[in-house]
């Protein structure tokens, strides 16, 4: 008896340790959401957009904030290898309007590179599920 008493208890305290322990993974932060004005009809016309993350006052990001926003992109290869190659592009900037605790509302910047016409991306617009990190300029 004393002995399946103290394999509960062990089993016990393991699902007790397994379920309070932090995650070990990094957590990724990305667009969750984007909202955008109705287009007019009008010429030259840009509607706003507001771009919602996940990231926010408890992560260090306050107004003014710049976050840069990456893509994660996979293509295999299939001349000769089939191996898959995975790139991490930079596609754009949202500077943070409005924070939170746990989330932000950020609006697109325009960056050196769109300045230049240089896009790394054929798809220039900002996407849901895009990865942003805060913009940290080595001067």
């Amino acid at each position: 008896k004393k002995g399946i008493i103290m394999r509960k208890t062990a089993i016990l305290i393991i699902t007790l340790i397994i379920s309070f322990s932090t995650p070990i993974h990094s957590k990724d932060y990305i667009i969750f959401n984007i909202s955008q004005q109705i287009p007019m009809g009008y010429k030259n016309e840009k509607p706003k957009k507001n771009f919602f993350v996940n990231i926010g006052k408890i992560q260090g990001v306050k107004v003014g904030t710049v976050l840069d926003v990456h893509r994660k992109v996979s293509k295999l290869n299939p001349l000769k290898t089939w191996k898959r190659h995975r790139f991490d592009i930079k596609v754009g900037q949202l500077e943070v309007i409005h924070s939170e605790d746990y989330s932000a509302i950020g609006k697109r910047v325009a960056n050196k590179s769109d300045k230049n016409g240089d896009h790394s991306l054929e798809i220039e617009s900002l996407l849901l599920g895009d990865i942003v990190s805060v913009n940290i300029e080595k001067n």
